[in-house]
């Protein structure tokens, strides 16, 4: 969410969410996102899957990324039965 130039969460931790478009962060991409949402190593990562639509899962971390191309990004750590995904925040529905 920006407001007045600044990138803001429109999620925070804890948030239960549904997943209104599956495509997920995927390879290398997704490996250096998983530092960082789970710098601990709690969760099973899906580096290589994405969740279905319509799922419901919940966030566990965030992040601000910014591409190589320079644009600005949040992802998200959102768990999904077990499997921890890395999901961009226009990607999100709330429940």
């Amino acid at each position: 969410m920006r407001i007045f130039g600044l990138l803001l969460p429109a999620y925070w931790k804890g948030t239960t969410v549904r997943i209104a478009d599956p495509a997920s962060a995927r390879g290398k991409e997704a490996e250096l996102l998983f530092r960082h949402l789970d710098a601990k190593e709690q969760y099973k990562r899906s580096v290589y899957v994405s969740p279905k639509r319509g799922a419901t899962g919940r966030i566990v971390s965030l992040m601000k990324y910014k591409s190589p191309e320079g644009s600005p990004f949040i992802y998200y750590g959102v768990l999904v039965k077990d499997v921890l995904y890395a999901l961009e925040e226009s990607r999100l529905a709330k429940v």
